[in-house]
Formats: C-alpha cells, sequence, structure tokens
C-alpha cells in the first residue's frame, strides 16, 4: 500500500531540490582595495567596509595576529614593514632601509616578524622583533637560515597556530614550491610538487593542513598535509583565485584578484563551494582574518 501511494504521488521520481549549503559564520577581516588610484587597506565586518587607510601612497600584505596587524607601505617612499592595532589608531614603522620589505607575518604571540626583503640581493625571509607600538626605535633584522643558497629567491611567510613552525615558497628546486622549517632554525621540507608552481601559504586553524595556490592551470587553491602527503584541490572558480586567509572552520580569499570583477569567497574548510561574503567594489583581494 506504501508502495502504490509513493507512485501515485509521483514521489519516486520527483527530484530532490539540492540543499543550500548553510551560511558560514565570518570573522572580521582586512582587505587590500583600490581608493584613488592606490591601494589601502580596508576592514570587513557583518559584509561592512570600512577604510582604514588613505593618502597618494600604497598599502598591502596584511596580516593579523595578537590582536595586531602587520602590513606593507610605501608612504615613507619606499616598501617597508609597519605594525598597526586592527583598527590602525596606532601604526608604527618596522623596517627602515632602502631595500623593498614587504610580505610581513607576525608571529601567534605577537613578538617576531618575518617578512621579505631583497637588501642581501634576492628576495629572502628576514625576522626581526616586533616592537611596542609607542616605541620609535629600528631594531636590526637577520637573515632567517633557510637552509639554501642566498641567491635562491625565496617568500610569503606564514606562521603555524602554534608558532612551531614557518612556510614559506622557495625556488631552490627550480620552480617555486612550499617548504616548511622550524620556526626555530632547522632543515626546510619541500611540502608540494606543482607542475606549475606553489606559491602563498596558509595555515589551517589546528596547524594540520597547509593551503596554497597552485599555478597549474587557473590559480586555484590545494591542500597538503603539514606533515607531507598527497595534495588534494581545496577551491577553485571560473576566475583565478588570491591567496587564502584561514582559520578553524573557513579560508577567505578573493576571485580575479588581478580584475576588477568578481567576490571575496568563503571556503568552508571541511570542503564545499565558495560562498560570496562581499562583492568586489574596490578590486578587494588579499584577505586577512583578524585574530584577536
Amino acid at each position: 500500500m506504501a508502495g502504490i501511494a509513493l507512485s501515485a504521488c509521483g514521489d519516486a521520481t520527483k527530484p530532490v531540490p539540492p540543499v543550500p549549503p548553510a551560511p558560514l559564520t565570518v570573522p572580521s577581516f582586512i582587505v587590500v582595495g583600490d581608493s584613488g588610484g592606490a591601494s589601502h587597506l580596508y576592514r570587513v565586518g557583518d559584509s561592512v567596509e570600512m577604510q582604514l587607510t588613505s593618502g597618494d601612497w600604497s598599502d598591502s600584505d596584511p596580516m593579523s595576529a595578537a590582536g595586531l596587524l602587520v602590513f606593507t607601505s610605501n608612504r615613507d617612499g619606499n616598501a617597508e614593514v609597519y605594525l598597526a592595532d586592527t583598527l590602525m589608531a596606532v601604526t608604527r614603522r618596522i623596517t627602515n632601509s632602502s631595500a623593498e620589505d614587504a610580505h610581513p607575518a607576525l608571529s601567534p604571540d605577537g613578538l617576531t616578524i618575518v617578512f621579505v626583503s631583497n637588501r642581501s640581493g634576492a628576495p629572502r625571509l628576514w625576522s626581526v622583533p616586533a616592537p611596542a607600538l609607542g616605541t620609535a626605535t629600528f631594531d636590526a633584522p637577520v637573515a632567517v637560515e633557510t637552509g639554501s643558497a642566498t641567491e635562491i629567491p625565496e617568500g610569503a611567510p606564514a606562521w603555524s597556530p602554534d608558532g612551531s613552525t614557518l612556510a614559506f615558497s622557495s625556488a631552490r628546486s627550480g620552480t617555486s614550491q612550499i617548504f616548511t622549517m622550524p620556526a626555530a632554525g632547522g632543515d626546510a621540507v619541500e611540502l608540494t610538487n606543482e607542475a606549475g608552481g606553489a606559491f602563498s601559504p596558509a595555515w589551517s586553524g589546528d596547524g594540520q593542513t597547509v593551503y596554497y595556490l597552485s599555478a597549474t592551470g587557473t590559480l586555484h587553491l590545494r591542500q597538503i598535509g603539514s606533515a607531507g602527503g598527497s595534495a588534494s584541490n581545496f577551491g577553485s572558480d571560473s576566475l583565478d583565485l588570491d591567496a587564502a586567509s584561514c582559520n578553524a572552520t573557513l579560508c577567505i580569499a578573493a576571485e580575479n584578484p588581478a580584475g576588477d570583477r568578481g567576490s571575496v569567497l568563503a571556503f568552508p574548510v571541511k570542503g564545499g563551494r565558495g560562498q560570496a561574503i562581499i562583492a568586489r567594489t574596490h578590486d578587494e583581494r588579499q584577505a586577512a582574518i583578524l585574530v584577536p
């Protein structure tokens, strides 16, 4: 009887509509956006953007930890590293060099900044203590010993959530790949083997996974265990994707970072399609989740 009733109602063959994904809880984050021809920093919370910096200079490369924000700015004539609170009420210049200092990463305890500089020739990783915002002196950076020859370009440092490990990109094997090494120094381990190159690592909230940009085909996000293993696709789009910023539940990345269309997307770390969280009105890119 139950079977006949189902047949009569047509339920047995009626297609079941897909269940839309549950909306993700998106934390406040920083993006780089174009304003008046220059790149500046915007804070996004509850889909509302607030411009934090302005002027006839460019700001970029935001990254957050320990209730602070590091970024790159050329406001003093060339690219230097800066430190600020997350509302940019107080901003402190960190480096003081004629070289290009950029792509800073702040340790989870807020005490150390690793950044990329060409002060010795090729772009390499350098480390400097993170000073108090109210001080005005400049500490001398030291080169991070990554185990490769100094002429090998390296970049994109990212701290593991517990501060024990650095992920970074290196061209020591011929094509840019992602490596990890102990933050206190030691041997670097090659994680990726991407034919088109791997760039811009980001850590999962539990430190077990490293996400990165693959340039094999359209720029897309892949993932690999932080201890090694097989890589797999994590996020893709019909447009190129930007580098990701991740926490325990999601990763945020912009579509089409070199263009002016698309959205900023949130991808659940358990997998699934990206969900648009803001439309790009200022060429938003380089998302960085704010860490309190």
